[in-house]
């Protein structure tokens, strides 16, 4: 009886430690993956972005080409544009502003973003 109960035990501790590690490497793998889902750079070629106001009024702003911006969250479409509000993470720009306005279609953003 007492061999039954310690393989049991055995098996249940073992079955607890496989599902913390699957859990743990799932979250590790979650939170590695998520922050590349929502950041972007201009694409190649455009010279940069220039960033615009929510109705795609050019501000005296702008994103360079290669420099990383992280999405906002916010979607807009003005004058038949679509925009998606950034900000500029890392150096590399013209103007004052940090955030604002951009066309997607010059942007290098993951095509699962949700907008």
């Amino acid at each position: 009886m007492h061999k039954r109960l310690a393989a049991a035990l055995a098996a249940a501790t073992a079955t607890a430690a496989l599902i913390t590690v699957g859990t743990a490497t799932s979250a590790a793998a979650n939170t590695s993956t998520y922050a590349d889902e929502y950041f972007g750079t201009p694409k190649s070629g455009t010279g940069g972005l220039i960033l615009r106001t929510v109705n795609g009024a050019p501000t005296n702003s702008g994103i360079s080409e290669g420099t990383r911006f992280e999405f906002l969250g916010r979607c807009v479409r003005a004058g038949g544009v679509d925009l998606i509000k950034v900000h500029q993470t890392e150096p590399g720009g013209w103007g004052p502003s940090y955030t604002g306005f951009v066309r997607r279609a010059f942007a290098n953003v993951p095509p699962n973003m949700p907008c």
